[in-house]
């Protein structure tokens, strides 16, 4: 997931830009986007095959309508390595650049309880200034100017005495 979501032009369908490899059912995308807590949006804008404009929608919104992709993307990854429906992930890789950085906390809070939850067997990378959403992660690298400074457990970091995470972590409760 990029720091900024990506769209098809405007006028594609809330379908066609979730799913837009189109090996997806409505109840498939439909179920991603409660996940998300986007669905009763979408159905008041007239439902999956309506048309949309990235343009009319929050930054959140266009936040979990990107986590949204990526969990349909993982589940139909897993449906196809398994031979069966899913309705969850097994496995994968999860890639997010900063996807928090322009969410509130609502938001922020509805990404980290559903990557937690349906993300859970996948190996998650990700960079983030904030702390809160790496925080029960297993391992965070701290880079200072390019450089690998500190390598652990956000927890353990964050209670050691001169952890440069620990450093950061104090310096972003102050903001």
């Amino acid at each position: 997931m990029p720091q900024e979501a990506v769209f098809l032009p405007d006028g594609s369908t809330f379908w066609a830009n979730l799913d837009p490899t189109d090996v997806t059912t409505l109840e498939e995308c439909e179920t991603v986007l409660e996940k998300v807590s986007l669905l009763q949006f979408v159905r008041d804008r007239g439902g999956l095959d309506s048309p949309m404009s990235a343009g009319a929608m929050s930054a959140e919104q266009k936040q979990l309508m990107s986590l949204g992709r990526a969990l349909l993307r993982c589940r139909e990854r897993t449906k196809k390595l398994l031979g069966v429906g899913s309705s969850r992930v097994e496995g994968g890789i999860l890639l997010l650049d900063e996807v928090s950085s322009s969410v509130d906390h609502e938001t922020e809070c509805i990404m980290q309880d559903t990557i937690r939850a349906e993300f859970e067997s996948c190996t998650v990378v990700a960079v983030s200034h904030r702390i809160d959403m790496i925080m029960d992660f297993d391992r965070v690298v701290v880079i200072d100017k390019g450089e690998v400074v500190e390598a652990g457990n956000p927890m353990v970091l964050a209670a050691q005495e001169g952890s440069k995470f620990r450093e950061s972590n104090a310096a972003s409760m102050k903001k």
